[in-house]
């Protein structure tokens, strides 16, 4: 008997920002489909533009998590999921994604380089809009 391999899944900055963040509007949504997918054995997979985007979203003053509870869940999320080392061949496959002309949106055409070096093709968000001109690249698995 052959198991089929179980996909590995990218998870984009806003899953990790309504997981983490209490009263975001997705927090339970969020957090349910992040243990759903690890209790399935799925590996999850992010970047460290993931964790720089992260970061940038709950420092503002007006979120008022303190500067230490963000660093402490950051490293938390590094130790948790695998992690997409971005490097010269994630810059190249970024240039060649802007080159084809899919999407000016230089993150999210980041993010699809580095889910295609790592041999990623899915990605879990609450923003599908943002990553349907890679359609064709990648599988866009919307959290609502």
């Amino acid at each position: 008997m052959t198991t089929a391999a179980v996909e590995p899944i990218f998870l984009d900055t806003n899953i990790l920002v309504y997981a983490s963040w209490s009263v975001a509007p997705l927090h339970s949504q969020a957090l349910a489909a992040i243990q759903h997918y690890e209790a399935a054995g799925v590996p999850l997979w992010m970047s460290r533009q993931v964790l720089r985007e992260y970061l940038a979203t709950l420092v503002r003053p007006r979120v008022g998590i303190p500067i230490a509870t963000l660093t402490t869940e950051v490293r938390q999320f590094a130790a948790r999921f695998q992690m997409v080392e971005d490097g010269p061949l994630v810059t190249e496959r970024l240039l060649a994604l802007l080159e084809q002309g899919l999407s000016t949106q230089i993150h999210d055409t980041n993010i699809v380089a580095t889910m295609q070096i790592a041999g990623i093709r899915q990605i879990l968000t609450n923003n599908p809009t943002d990553f349907a001109p890679f359609a064709s690249l990648i599988t866009v698995i919307p959290l609502m």
